[in-house]
């Protein structure tokens, strides 16, 4: 038997948000932990203290930089542990498993930066349930175990052990602390005579075969950082200094993943010790249920960013492996960061401030901007070295991007603006072969169309748009008429309530439902004390109370790319709109929805009733699936990435719903699947947070129908990955020379569609490395598998998640990898490049010097003495470089002189001054903004010619969604360019927790003798760079939904006093009572939970 082992983990959970935001924690909560924690460490010589989230540590970096020393300090002397691996200790359910594995990424390689130590570790002691997904995700990082306390607060599976290993699907492992008791823990007296201590011990003798008496446990506080009770370190250091005197009873003071490195020795059944194993889920009952669902717009936007990041990664490094660009990795890991921090477990869950979404939709909004800005100039960068001479001179030339491993041929849309007036158009490829395409929508030169694109494998394809005198005239596979829509796959029929009523599979010879397809609402009296995060079962099983119905139908496309009827209902006080969509040969059955949601206390689930019948469930978890059975009283509401699938327990066909970005998901029976669309609760939890009002106003998602013969290997893995992830058109300019590339340009091809490419990217630590992550998303073996890329390669290695060398990778030669993956298998590989020659078709650009006239850039010696343009704030100098690139361009900022002098001026207020051109310049790129709280248009005059532009107010959200708590109604922009952003101002008197955005602007000067500036000195110019080449590049379509801003919540009908439930609110506030007696949730700083319990349920308005 081995020693007793006590690992004692001190720590200070900081929700970065929730009841309060992220000023609250920089100004109250950091300061707070690192005093109390500084002198307890200075005070006990044992006392170690673990502090997760490099986001936390970047903002004691930013705000409170002294401390941040006394931190590094602490870090090398092993006092202070840089917990947990992550940037943000985000929730593991809704993220993808790739965003999950950026986060590790980011979080450890911030670590190793500042500290040069990377955690081992996962810490998430405050996370809703974690998937059967979580331990491979882990392991793949390179890391060793995962720690919780949050299982003791319902977990819908025994818990199985409290230090064990828990298994992947792939069947690799990591440790695992599935109860490491609670972060309040506090201590009375000597460790070992803990009763919680004793227990834990003794649970171990067991559950190791009496072998391996070891105990991991947590104590300190939260939700708000702070520290242990002194007592409580006291004990502990004590109790550490007495471990000479009990030899046969260990107290360690611990890093986070201590207890996981001693553990892996004895991994392999070394010195006959039995380590207990688990292999699946461990989600919990109700607790987390409603997050999957709570806040649609932060899951919306959440999908929206990753999705647009993955897209600019593929053509940023195809483009910077041509030799066509500079990987902008800076610029896309700060896109990343600013997603994963809204990640966090009380964000993206739904359970956060009104405050708070605002703050994370206009991140979002902002990564969003900032990815599509480098894939626009990628996409330029690399049109410019293929082949559009052949481009007709009126014509309009779009290149089509997959960002996904598979060939590709459907329907997309374009909005462009020919040079000449023509009353159709058609749209051809090089060899002037016209493909299927239709007009939406024309006013004037300006088309949106729609056209049938044929592109390969991570590749980019050159379209022309040219006039023509009549509209396309192709014939396809597709039909429709007042009610019915049809192609080579289905043929559907909707029903005089607007309900999908009949769905015939052609290729499979099968109804694939046995009922119509229903939006059902149901009550959702939901939980008293924790209404976003919980659903309960009693209104889950209950019937509906009402249907989408009284349906309006119209026809708004019938072409030869694409048919589409729009159904608009009326479901109770809400507007149902779906626009359901066919194009050729397409074999997913797109619905794209838009609710104008009023209805409150109510749950919105698509049912989809199928022809497929099992009592198991496959649910798509990022690296293949999980099965789960029909509901039970312990789990009823379960997550998935983008998929549900039921195969008929014949084996012969399944149908599969695919998703965008809705996570939640019941099965009350062998043959239904129902989707969760929208969660608005009674509890308003508080008045700051209103969860009874959350999501009223628009919701927007999609989901679609694949009906497949056999199991989901037959296809679901591709069609699911390809309606996530959309082709995406861009206008790019023409040139007369030809490049590298023909029309069609193509980075790299794999032969097997179930093995999926996660990612493409460029190594963060070799700029001529490319990254790919390959994933068996099945159950079945994938054997030799070809990847095929571009030019050929000098070397390849396998490399984990955290792109750290495993071994080198054989076979592979020339341009092949030869890969083989076990039932879903993660690897990824390093491919290395020779470095490319610059491309001669290159862009230069030229950084402008300025007359500059006023200060804009401050530090902190100098803040005190500057404010820009009465706006109440200056810009932090050392959060920007002398010399930055924003979408490829060089841009310079004054910094001042080597011997530190600052500058007197380093901007430029808009007072109508004028610069000669001298017809030197093509293209002129100026970084600008508007101080002001609102976007100011004003005048450059370009020669004679006057050209509006609107300037962005730098403080104002880049966009706003719909929030009915405050009022506020959505303003999106999918035009104005991301320039740069300052994540806090300086003011007189100290650091303003605010973000501060400058933005790009283009001004075409070709031939132009002058540019006159406007004159308005609240406009600031704060850099210039000339391009020796005229460009244009736009994106033809949108990436966000774009919405009207004359958006009206109307009267949302008013809700009835619930006054029949006194005595379950007597009873669940009793219950809620005794929680915070307990300990599970003692301590968060609520006004009056017990109160606000019985408002919720006793008011009808606060």
């Amino acid at each position: 038997m081995l020693t007793k082992t006590a690992y004692m983990v001190a720590t200070a959970h900081l929700d970065t948000v929730w009841r309060w935001t992220i000023a609250d924690t920089v100004e109250k909560f950091i300061p707070d932990t690192l005093s109390k924690n500084f002198d307890l460490i200075e005070k006990y010589p044992n006392y170690i203290f673990n502090f997760e989230g490099a986001y936390r540590y970047e903002l004691i970096e930013e705000y409170y930089p002294r401390a941040f020393d006394q931190i590094r300090r602490y870090v090398k002397t092993n006092r202070w542990n840089p917990a947990g691996s992550e940037y943000e200790n985000g929730d593991v359910n809704i993220p993808s498993p790739e965003a999950i594995t950026r986060n590790i990424l980011l979080g450890n390689n911030y670590f190793y930066e500042k500290f040069k130590k990377k955690s081992k570790d996962i810490f998430l002691p405050d996370c809703f349930g974690f998937g059967a997904q979580l331990p491979q995700i882990i392991n793949d990082a390179g890391l060793l175990g995962f720690s919780t306390q949050k299982l003791s607060w319902g977990s819908a599976y025994p818990i199985p052990f409290d230090l064990g290993m828990w298994v992947g699907a792939d069947g690799n492992e990591i440790g695992a602390s599935f109860n490491a008791k609670s972060y309040r823990y506090k201590l009375d007296g000597d460790v070992r005579a803990d009763l919680s201590i004793i227990d834990g011990i003794n649970k171990a003798y067991i559950e190791t075969n009496m072998k391996l008496p070891w105990v991991n446990h947590l104590y300190g506080t939260g939700d708000w950082g702070g520290s242990p009770t002194e007592d409580s370190v006291k004990n502990v250091d004590e109790s550490v200094r007495a471990n000479k005197d009990n030899k046969l009873f260990q107290v360690i003071s611990a890093r986070s993943d201590k207890v996981f490195t001693k553990l892996k020795r004895y991994n392999n059944g070394a010195n006959g010790v039995f380590i207990p194993r688990y292999k699946g889920d461990m989600l919990m009952t109700n607790h987390g249920a409603g997050c999957y669902t709570s806040r649609t717009q932060s899951k919306r936007l959440d999908y929206q960013s990753e999705q647009i990041a993955h897209s600019a990664e593929f053509t940023c490094s195809f483009a910077s492996l041509c030799g066509t660009y500079d990987y902008p990795k800076e610029n896309l890991n700060k896109a990343w960061k600013r997603s994963i921090k809204h990640q966090f477990h009380d964000d993206i869950t739904g359970t956060s401030l009104m405050e708070v979404y605002n703050d994370a939709w206009d991140d979002y909004y902002s990564s969003i901007a900032q990815f599509k800005g480098e894939l626009t100039s990628s996409l330029q960068a690399i049109s410019r070295n293929m082949d559009t001479s052949w481009v007709p001179e009126n014509a309009v030339a779009v290149s089509v991007s997959n960002p996904t491993q598979y060939r590709r041929r459907e329907s997309v849309e374009a909005k462009i603006k020919l040079n000449v007036n023509t009353p159709f158009v058609k749209v051809i490829d090089k060899q002037k072969k016209e493909v299927p395409s239709q007009i939406i929508n024309k006013t004037g030169k300006h088309f949106e169309i729609v056209f049938q694109a044929d592109v390969p494998s991570f590749a980019i394809h050159i379209y022309a748009i040219v006039p023509s005198e009549e509209q396309c005239q192709i014939k396809t596979d597709l039909k429709i008429s007042g009610h019915t829509l049809e192609n080579s796959k289905y043929r559907i029929i909707f029903n005089k309530n607007g309900d999908l009523a009949f769905l015939l599979d052609k290729e499979l010879n099968k109804q694939l439902i046995t009922s119509p397809i229903k939006l059902a609402m149901l009550h959702d009296t939901g939980s008293l004390a924790y209404p976003s995060w919980e659903l309960r079962k009693e209104d889950i099983d209950k019937d509906a109370y009402c249907y989408a119905n009284t349906p309006k139908f119209e026809i708004i496309e019938n072409g030869p790319a694409r048919i589409a009827i729009k159904i608009t209902r009326e479901a109770e006080y809400s507007t149902v709109t779906q626009i359901v969509s066919l194009y050729p040969d397409s074999k997913v059955i797109r619905f794209d929805n838009e609710i104008d949601w009023r209805t409150r206390r109510t749950l919105l689930k698509a049912v989809f009733p199928l022809a497929s019948s099992n009592y198991v469930a496959k649910y798509d978890s990022g690296l293949g699936y999980t099965q789960r059975e029909n509901n039970s009283e312990k789990l009823y509401e379960v997550p998935a990435q983008k998929w549900a699938d039921i195969t008929d327990k014949s084996g012969n066909f399944g149908v599969s719903i695919l998703t965008d970005c809705k996570h939640g998901w019941d099965k009350p029976n062998d043959n239904t699947l129902r989707l969760t669309c929208i969660h608005t609760p009674v509890g308003a939890f508080t008045k700051e947070t209103r969860q009874d009002l959350q999501d009223l106003g628009r919701n927007c998602f999609s989901f679609g129908i694949f009906g497949h013969e056999g199991d989901i290997e037959n296809g679901t893995n591709r069609e699911s990955m390809v309606f996530a992830r959309k082709l995406i058109t861009c206008e790019v300019k023409k040139q007369s020379e030809k490049g590298e590339f023909s029309q069609v340009a193509s980075l790299l091809k794999l032969s097997h569609d179930n093995i999926v490419i996660r990612a493409v990217k460029i190594s963060e630590y070799d700029k001529d490395a490319l990254i790919v992550r390959l994933n068996n998303a099945t159950a079945i073996e994938q054997k030799n598998a070809a990847l095929s890329v571009y030019r050929e390669f000098e070397e390849v290695d396998e490399v984990n998640t955290s792109e750290e060398f495993i071994r080198k990778h054989t076979p592979a030669e020339k341009k092949t990898i030869r890969v083989s993956l076990k039932p879903f298998e993660t690897m990824t590989l390093k491919i290395k490049f020779a470095k490319a020659p610059e491309c001669k078709f290159n862009n230069t650009y030229s950084p402008m010097r300025l007359n500059y006239n006023v200060k804009a850039f401050t530090n902190y010696k100098n803040m005190k003495y500057n404010i820009l343009q009465g706006g109440g704030y200056s810009l932090p100098i050392d959060l920007i470089s002398k010399n930055i690139k924003v979408n490829g361009i060089d841009f310079y900022i004054p910094h001042g002189n080597s011997k530190g002098k600052t500058p007197r001026f380093d901007a430029v207020a808009c007072r109508g001054q004028k610069i000669r051109l001298d017809g030197k310049y093509n293209q002129i790129y100026i970084l600008a903004g508007a101080v002001s709280e609102e976007d100011i248009v004003a005048t450059f005059k370009i020669d004679r010619k006057e050209y509006k532009v609107n300037f962005k107010s730098m403080t104002a959200p880049y966009s706003k969604w719909d929030m009915y708590g405050l009022n506020q109604t959505a303003h999106t922009d999918d035009k104005t360019t991301f320039g740069y952003e300052f994540t806090h101002l300086h003011h007189p008197e100290g650091n303003i927790v605010k973000k501060a955005r400058i933005y790009l602007y283009s001004l075409n000067v070709k031939n132009k003798k002058t540019l006159r500036f406007p004159d308005n000195n609240k406009l600031v110019i704060f850099a210039m760079s000339s391009a020796q080449k005229e460009e244009f590049t736009n994106l033809a379509e949108n990436v966000i939904d774009v919405v009207e801003d004359n958006y009206d919540f109307g009267k949302i009908p008013p809700i009835d006093k619930i006054t029949d439930k006194t005595e379950a609110i007597t009873i669940r506030a009793g219950k809620i009572q005794d929680q915070r007696n307990g300990g599970k949730g003692k301590g968060f700083l609520r006004d009056n939970i017990i109160t606000n319990i019985i408002r919720s349920y006793t008011k009808s308005e606060w």
